[in-house]
């Protein structure tokens, strides 16, 4: 690799490390950012060494784990009870939480499982452990979602490397 390259290389490398905080800490963008990182440097590259083949398999893991994030919420509030508008309510709620960062990551799902089995006339308390089960699906799939950013980020520099 040349200058260049390894510049590249650095930069995109960092934009990875922010990425994987982001799968943590609610405010940084998280695996779509290391897949852009990787797509830079292949343009840096010319796409020898982090392919389009590459690129198309890391895109997949990211829209994968992104969908997968909204479904663990899902499955968290049903794990704990929740019925299906409760379910739906972790979902929306998780959506309507990301314009709340960071507090409204861990809020939205809750608020929006506890509001939504209480809309469907469940009582408090199993209102509440499905908001809980929101919380519990929502930490559950940042812990999945910082394993798959660890993997595409060594993944990455393999590849290049």
């Amino acid at each position: 690799m040349g200058g260049w390259e390894w510049t590249a290389f650095a930069v995109a490398l960092l934009f990875m490390v922010i990425g994987v905080l982001g799968t943590l800490v609610p405010v940084l963008p998280g695996i779509p950012l290391i897949w852009l990182a990787a797509l830079g440097f292949g343009f840096v590259d010319g796409f020898e060494r982090v392919d389009w083949p590459f690129l198309g398999g890391l895109l997949l893991v990211t829209v994968a784990a992104e969908t997968a994030d909204h479904l663990g919420r899902m499955w968290g509030a049903r794990r704990f009870g929740a019925g299906r508008a409760g379910a739906w309510g972790a979902i929306v709620g998780g959506l309507a939480g990301l314009f709340f960062l960071p507090a409204g990551l861990f809020l939205g799902p809750f608020l929006g499982a506890l509001a939504a089995e209480l809309l469907s006339g469940r009582p408090l308390e199993e209102s509440m452990r499905a908001g809980w089960g929101s919380l519990v699906g929502t930490l559950g799939s940042m812990a999945v979602k910082f394993v798959v950013a660890v993997g595409m980020t060594i993944a990455f520099a393999v590849k290049v490397l």
